[in-house]
């Protein structure tokens, strides 16, 4: 191996050493969800669409009762919220969050869903269960809602009730590009949301497209299992990138894109 090759070997091993996009639960065979972001208000209405995950791989154990778990955060990632799904074989549902949510508790947060049984068909091959559904928005009553499905291995849930959250931050500070361009005339609203267990800053920069300056700078501060909400505008004569830094190993934000009161929602 040449000097070269060492150097290059050791470079990459200061990004990734230790450094998952998502940790293994510490148990075997228990249910992962992502961590979907809610948003309750008097524009906004959350619903996330519910199936019997299980039921894809053998209906043989359809006399078993199942269930899933809706557990439901605040804004700071405090569990104030969990409920007993009944499923339903062979059928979809839609669960309207608004019927379990308040004013009192904030206009967003986050929530998990997790299904109490899983096909002994995954253990031997090392794998889990996971919720990454599709969650819809309504924004100012529309006819029609936007939607977007789950992103990561974001929170496991024990046997013990323990919920153990799975997202990886190393300890040099990366930067992440949103994949998309910020138009002028669109509003854009980004929820970051934080997987880990440790308090995480990031620094939201908008950068001109064309000259590569940079235009504004946020600072977003984000609690263990909690979401932040950051209004993004383009400069009105020039579209924009935004660049965040983070020491989380994937800080990819929810993209909420809002032109002429039609809502468009994604993983950035």
């Amino acid at each position: 191996m040449t000097l070269m090759q060492k150097v290059e070997r050791f470079r990459r091993a200061l990004w990734t050493w230790r450094q998952p996009l998502t940790r293994r639960p510490l148990a075997s065979a228990v249910p992962i969800s992502d961590l979907f972001v809610w948003r309750n208000s008097g524009e906004w209405a959350t619903s996330f669409e519910l199936i019997d995950i299980s039921g894809l791989f053998s209906d043989s154990e359809k006399d078993l009762n199942k269930h899933a778990t809706l557990i439901l955060f605040d804004q700071h990632g405090h569990q104030f919220l969990k409920k007993k799904l009944e499923l339903l074989p062979g059928r979809r549902q839609t669960i309207h969050l608004a019927e379990f949510l308040s004013e009192a508790i904030g206009e967003m947060g986050t929530f998990a869903v997790f299904h109490s049984f899983s096909p002994p068909e995954l253990e031997p091959i090392g794998s889990f269960l996971a919720e990454r559904g599709y969650v819809s928005y309504r924004y100012r009553d529309a006819p029609l809602r936007a939607y977007v499905h789950g992103n990561l291995d974001a929170i496991a849930l024990g046997a013990d009730g323990e919920l153990q959250l799975l997202g990886c931050s190393g300890f040099l500070r990366r930067e992440y590009s949103l994949q998309h361009e910020l138009l002028p005339g669109t509003v854009y609203e980004l929820g970051m949301v934080n997987p880990t267990s440790k308090f995480q800053r990031c620094i939201c920069k908008l950068v001109s497209v064309r000259r590569s300056k940079i235009m504004a700078v946020q600072v977003v501060n984000l609690h263990p299992g909690g979401i932040q909400m950051v209004p993004v505008r383009a400069d009105k004569s020039e579209p924009v990138r935004l660049v965040i830094q983070s020491h989380l190993v994937m800080a990819r934000p929810l993209v909420f894109r809002i032109q002429n009161f039609k809502l468009d929602v994604f993983h950035g």
